[in-house]
């Protein structure tokens, strides 16, 4: 049998990911929280790097690389060049480092003072005071049994008879644990719904008012339908009473366990602060604490000596690379950061004068093809980045609105559209508000197109009650003033 062997040559184009570029994809999206914990693990981890100490006045060209730009983003130079000009004023990675300004410590200072937050679950907490009630050994296990079976709200979602009936003891013995527990801080958990929590806090917090624990246990269906007229009807009160006990019911809380978290606090600390000075748009990239890092010159001296053993050198030289590495991504993290940031307020802008609801339709692609990166690369920019405005701090994906086409008003964003809605109900008569049919209508006129559901949908997002519900209210309160 013959075999036929053929030699022959073949091009294929493939790309190769090194360290380098997966670490600069990975630090792309990174918080201003995660990056500073990478870059202190770098520290620990490579003794090529070492915090730079130097602070302001001591010598060092830290203007230079200092994070801030104070020009407008609306003038005849594109953002492009802009970037390329403040990135030349870096220095050598590999000589300097990675460095920045400290002109305003009182922020440093402030984001220590005011990391303080409860970190407790409310687990442990009920725990903690289990231990302290109980009696005997027993009594503890059994509370501990039922504070463990709570839900993040606070809420019991398993019945008195199964915890009996797991803790071979009697169902009544674990009904009066049950209360126990619900006497507890915060008082109302343990419950079987958010009737009975209510229930529970009221009757801790409110303890001679019957009127309102009657509202509260008779009347909760009339209460969630505002229908403030049959409960006073039922009980031969007034409607102000029964509004006085609606008003004492929203000072409880539904859900008692809300106001702790097993998963700790998140802090969100604004990546970028813009704000807009004589009309020009001032962008500054907010890392002040980040720790500051360079290359340690004892061993860029090493490298330069002939003596030196050679898995030594290999050594030192695989370091250094990787810090260079770090200094250089850490470099492009900042500078794409605010070429994407740059480019997103520019055409938010009207946002940034009026506020919410003036957002203008803008999308990945539109921004990925004016600063000349993929759209992959702008989702990961946004990503986890934060930025303090005028009107309070968002997420950066948050500038990208959605289009809703118009016949006549040409393109709008769906945040335009939810502006729209609050400031119609805001103008509407109290006696007959607006429809979702008729604020549809309104909007069609204006030359907005889009379905009557998304007007309910966007109602619901801004926390807007429908309008009988609204009517209702209105009502309630026009008698209550009479």
């Amino acid at each position: 049998m013959a075999v036929s062997i053929k030699i022959g040559l073949q091009q294929n184009q493939k790309l190769v990911m090194t360290q380098s570029l997966k670490q600069s994809i990975e630090m792309l999206q990174l918080s201003t929280g995660d990056l500073a914990e990478l870059i202190t693990r770098e520290l620990v981890e490579n003794p090529i790097l070492e915090e730079d100490s130097i602070l302001p006045g001591d010598g060092g060209d830290r203007e230079a690389v200092f994070a801030r730009i104070s020009s407008s983003l609306s003038g005849d130079d594109t953002l492009s060049e802009r970037m390329e000009e403040r990135s030349s004023a870096y220095t050598d990675a590999s000589d300097g480092g990675y460095s920045h300004d400290s002109d305003d410590e009182d922020r440093t200072r402030r984001l220590v003072e005011n990391a303080v937050a409860q970190t407790e679950s409310l687990i442990e907490h009920l725990l903690s005071q289990a231990r302290i009630a109980s009696k005997d050994e027993a009594e503890l296990t059994l509370l501990e049994e039922i504070i463990t079976s709570l839900d993040d709200r606070g809420l019991l979602g398993v019945g008195a008879g199964t915890i009996a009936e797991e803790m071979q003891t009697d169902v009544e013995r674990v009904r009066a644990a049950v209360r126990q527990v619900a006497s507890f801080d915060p008082p109302g958990c343990a419950a079987a719904g958010v009737q009975e929590s209510l229930e529970l806090q009221a009757r801790a917090k409110y303890p001679d008012d019957r009127l309102l624990h009657t509202v509260i246990t008779d009347y909760f269906r009339e209460l969630e339908n505002l229908d403030y007229d049959r409960i006073a009807r039922r009980l031969g009160i007034t409607l102000a009473e029964v509004v006085e006990a609606s008003r004492l019911i929203h000072t409880l809380n539904p859900y008692p366990g809300r106001g702790f978290s097993a998963q700790g606090t998140r802090y969100i600390v604004p990546d970028l602060e813009v704000k807009i000075v004589d009309d020009e748009i001032i962008l500054t990239l907010i890392d002040d604490w980040i720790p500051q890092v360079r290359i340690n010159g004892y061993y860029a001296r090493m490298l330069r000596k002939k003596n030196i053993d050679k898995n030594l050198r290999a050594y030192i030289k695989e370091r250094m690379q990787s810090a260079r590495d770090l200094l250089k991504n850490i470099s492009n993290r900042r500078d794409t950061i605010l070429r994407v940031a740059g480019a997103i307020l520019l055409h938010q802008k009207e946002f940034l004068l009026t506020g919410p609801g003036s957002l203008r339709p803008l999308t990945h692609a539109e921004i990925a093809h004016e600063v000349g990166l993929h759209e992959s690369t702008i989702s990961r920019t946004t990503s986890n980045k934060f930025v303090q405005t005028p009107w309070g701090t968002f997420e950066l994906k948050y500038f990208f609105a959605s289009r809703l086409k118009g016949s006549a008003a040409g393109e709008v964003s769906s945040d335009h559209v939810m502006g729209a809605v609050r400031d119609l109900v805001a103008r509407e008569d109290a006696a007959n508000p607006l429809s979702d049919e008729e604020i549809l209508a309104k909007l069609q006129a204006e030359g907005v197109s889009c379905a009557r559901r998304t007007i309910a949908k966007y109602r619901a997002v801004l926390g807007i009650p429908p309008s009988n519900k609204r009517r209702k209210l209105n009502m309630i309160k026009n008698e209550v003033k009479e």
